[in-house]
């Protein structure tokens, strides 16, 4: 005598296998749905098919104003400063932001150099201020006021004479920059990391320094 739920069992497990699947296949339609229809919609204040032509500016990260530091705190040369800014990435979607942190250093130097972050690199400043994610990978790498500790710490490498100062070094894969660099300030000296790190855009209002945005772009 057969099994009244045989037919029944046979359906449940031939469900059961084509799940993963449907699943596979949704996986692989889901962006190419999310391209056809992207999710920017007229709710968000865009008509809909009339992107204004501003729009790649509109989605640059932004961030409030921040004091880091008063000047007499960074007098010495080769003293600094470590903070963390909080910028907004805007994004279709409902949420229209979403906050980030990055980490940063602020360097006084024994010289002036002509630093993009500091009035559009066109007055020299003998204080340069960067995002600590280094450009190979996006560690957090360390600034060491004492070259030594770079030789000791970070790969072995050995800065000739003239560079033999406070340095920044990745501990990840061992990347090695010159905050100080007279032309390129951040300049990779050693490593796999392909440019310096980004920089921080600051003024100094009434004594104090200022963050008031960071370079756009990403790791490298």
């Amino acid at each position: 005598m057969s099994d009244p739920r045989g037919p029944n069992r046979r359906t449940f497990l031939k469900v059961l296998s084509a799940i993963p699947a449907a699943g596979a296949l949704a996986a692989f339609l889901a962006p190419v749905l999310r391209y056809l229809k992207p999710n920017l919609e007229p709710g968000l204040g865009v008509p809909a098919g009339k992107l204004p032509p501003n729009l790649a500016e509109g989605d640059l990260p932004k961030g409030e104003p921040l004091p880091i530091a008063r000047l007499e705190e960074l007098q010495e040369p080769w003293s600094s400063k470590f903070f963390v800014f909080t910028q907004k990435y805007p994004q279709y979607t409902p949420e229209l932001a979403r906050a980030f942190t990055v980490p940063g250093v602020a360097i006084r130097l024994p010289w002036k150099v002509r630093f993009p972050g500091y009035k559009d690199g066109r007055e020299p400043t003998d204080i340069v201020i960067f995002s600590r994610i280094c450009p190979h990978l996006g560690c957090i790498f360390n600034y060491v006021p004492d070259w030594r500790e770079i030789t000791a710490g970070y790969g072995g490498y050995m800065p000739p004479p003239e560079r033999r100062h406070g340095l920044l070094g990745c501990p990840c894969h061992l990347s090695i920059y010159d905050p100080a660099d007279r032309e390129q300030p951040g300049r990779v000296l050693s490593g796999p990391a392909p440019r310096p790190p980004r920089y921080f855009t600051y003024e100094v209002r009434d004594g104090v320094i200022v963050v008031t945005g960071a370079e756009p772009g990403g790791i490298a």
